[in-house]
């Protein structure tokens, strides 16, 4: 396994990871016309995804609930799969400074096309009005993600988070020889949530999520799984907390399921945060950091990610053991953030068996406590 994990990440070279590069923001009358009405049929390579019940977030609404759904395009000569979804409407959020949102999405669910292994993901955000494409700001993506109702996390009762992206989050790219399995007529769910800039609204938005994929029979990739650890996960519920004043952590232990090797690691936090890490719980050894770019008055920039190579293996966790995240937060308002504090580290695990993989059972209160919050508690991965 080791040999392999280190093999894995010699091949890892920018040069065999590259992908096609982004396609550009299609115009806004080929994104109305390409997203369809709801409809709960899903079908081919073009499939209209349906809204499950849910609140919009503050600042974020439909303009019309029964015209916003999704569609799921393929792509055979790029190898990429896209989900497209709106449209909705972006709006300056009215709160107290500094306080956090309670965001709560629609959901829409899709059924995955194709059986193979997705092997990276983007998110861009297109403006629906625009008679050319164009892409909207960045920094207007709270957090965009894929649930796998199809599959477990590997630490928590939950439906997997197969991929998220905020603000902070880059493209992300893995080596063509590795991917994530994924099986035709797989149940997906889209979330996503959005920040208005500098008190724009747009009528019309649009996210699409890109992601390459490697077809079943075509090669034998080796297979990675999502991993996800919370500093203050809570099923069905909301993992923010309050933000104390001053200097703070939040501490949260997990025990591994089963071992394997991270190949790489990145997280969400938000502003104010100074880091978050990875220790071992039996003895305190830290075994890997992230630390966050700020701007001077402490908003977040971006959240550093570690890749395991080119001169070392993969982390190795082990089946039993202890571990715990921890998340530092410097708060220099002076007065509580509601729900202001959140952390999670999130990346790529290479399984020892994945058939040892914890079953997802839907007949599980938590399981279906989850299911229920999707879109309405998640953030980023």
């Amino acid at each position: 396994m080791r040999s392999l994990v280190l093999l894995l990440l010699l091949l890892a070279s920018p040069h065999v990871a590259a992908q096609a590069s982004a396609r550009p923001c299609p115009s806004g009358a080929a994104l109305t016309a390409s997203v369809p009405a709801p409809s709960h049929t899903m079908h081919g390579t073009s499939m209209p995804g349906t809204s499950m019940p849910g609140t919009s977030m503050p600042g974020t609404s439909m303009p019309d609930e029964a015209t916003s759904s999704s569609v799921v395009e393929v792509d055979s000569a790029r190898r990429e799969i896209r989900i497209v979804a709106g449209p909705f409407r972006i709006a300056p959020m009215a709160h107290e400074p500094n306080d956090m949102m309670s965001m709560d999405t629609p959901v829409l669910r899709v059924a995955w096309p194709a059986t193979g292994w997705v092997n990276g993901y983007s998110v861009q955000l297109c403006d629906g009005d625009a008679a050319v494409g164009t892409a909207l700001a960045h920094g207007m993506v709270h957090h965009v993600g894929l649930a796998n109702y199809s599959r477990r996390e590997l630490l928590y009762p939950m439906v997997e988070r197969l991929m998220a992206a905020g603000k902070e989050t880059p493209r992300v790219s893995l080596p063509g020889n590795v991917g994530v399995p994924l099986t035709r007529g797989d149940t997906l769910g889209l979330y996503s949530a959005f920040h208005d800039v500098g008190g724009r609204t747009v009528e019309r938005a649009y996210v699409i999520v890109t992601l390459p994929w490697i077809p079943a029979g075509q090669a034998n990739p080796i297979v990675v799984m999502p991993f996800f650890a919370d500093a203050n996960c809570v099923i069905g519920g909301t993992s923010a907390w309050d933000l104390k004043p001053g200097r703070s952590q939040r501490v949260s232990e997990f025990t591994m399921p089963l071992g394997g090797s991270l190949l790489a690691l990145g997280g969400h936090v938000h502003d104010y945060a100074r880091s978050v890490r990875l220790e071992d719980a039996d003895n305190g050894k830290m075994l890997v950091e992230l630390h966050t770019k700020l701007t001077q008055d402490g908003h977040l920039i971006s959240l550093g990610k570690r890749v395991f190579g080119f001169h070392e293996e993969g982390l190795p966790l082990v089946a039993g053991h202890r571990y715990r995240i921890v998340a530092v937060y410097y708060n220099p308002t002076g007065h509580t953030l509601r729900q202001g504090g959140m952390a999670s580290m999130a990346g790529a695990f290479v399984p020892d068996d994945v058939a040892e993989w914890p079953r997802l059972d839907p007949t599980s209160i938590d399981v279906q406590r989850d299911i229920a919050s999707v879109g309405s508690h998640d953030m980023v991965q």
